[in-house]
This record gives C-alpha cells, structure tokens and sequence, in this order.
C-alpha cells in the first residue's frame, strides 16, 4: 500500500540532475560606493570566500546536500546545491582594505569604496577661477 503519493510526479524524473545553487545578487552604485546584495541562506561566514583581484570582486562558497535520516531517501529535490562563484566588474584601484563585508539573516552585504580616481566631481564656472582666453589663430 502506498502511504504517500508524490503530487510532483511529474518532475521526479529530475532527481537524478543536480540543481545548481546561484545567490541571487543585486549591486547598486552611488557616488562614493559600489554596495553588492547577496542571498545566501543557510550559510556562515566560514563557509564563504571574498577576494579582489585586479577589477574582478570574487564570491565563492558551497552548500553541501543534506543526508537523508537512516533508512528513509529524497523522493523529491527542489533546493539547489553545490559549490558556486559569483564574479562582479569593480572599478580599477580598488582597495580591498576599505572593503567591508557583513551577513545577517542570510544576506552577504558587501559595501565597496570607490577609488577617488572614479568619483565624480563638480566643475565650477567661472566662479573665482582664474579667466583664460582662447587664442584665436589669424591667418
């Protein structure tokens, strides 16, 4: 007699095809900072790697598939596993130094400083600079 009847039975032939796990990510940008968004439930801190290189800003980690109690198999697998890399653009000259990183509730916030050399800057008009004249070629 069947006890329990699996009302996803027509996608169990996807068992045996692993889901992949991919941290939805958001990045927003201002002035002064590149601040990256990413979901990660279920992890630790220890359990993720941050690193810089170059202009390439590297998350890396792995969530591991649970064991299934003694005597008892997954009928049906939805969430994903496995190991993932997320890579994100950052502009030249970061300094990994002023990177800061924090995870609650399962979201890795990371807040990424721009180098000065990418900040914008307001140009003043002729407001107490000095006044130069284009010189005019005469022919």
């Amino acid at each position: 007699m069947l006890l329990w009847s699996d009302p996803f039975s027509v996608s169990t032939g996807r068992l045996n095809r692993p889901a992949v796990f991919m941290p939805a990510t958001d990045v927003a940008v201002s002035d002064e900072d590149l601040v990256l968004t990413m979901d990660v439930p279920g992890f630790s801190s220890e359990e993720l790697s941050i690193e810089v290189q170059d202009t390439t800003l590297t998350v890396r980690g792995e969530r591991h598939r649970p064991d299934a109690p003694e005597g008892t198999g997954f009928v049906h697998v939805e969430r994903p596993f496995g190991a993932f890399e997320r890579r994100i653009q950052v502009p030249k000259h970061v300094d990994p130094d002023r990177i800061t990183a924090s995870l609650d509730n399962g979201v890795l916030s990371l807040i990424v400083p721009k180098p000065e050399q990418v900040k914008p800057r307001t140009i003043a008009i002729g407001a107490g600079a000095e006044q130069r004249q284009l010189e005019t070629a005469t022919t």
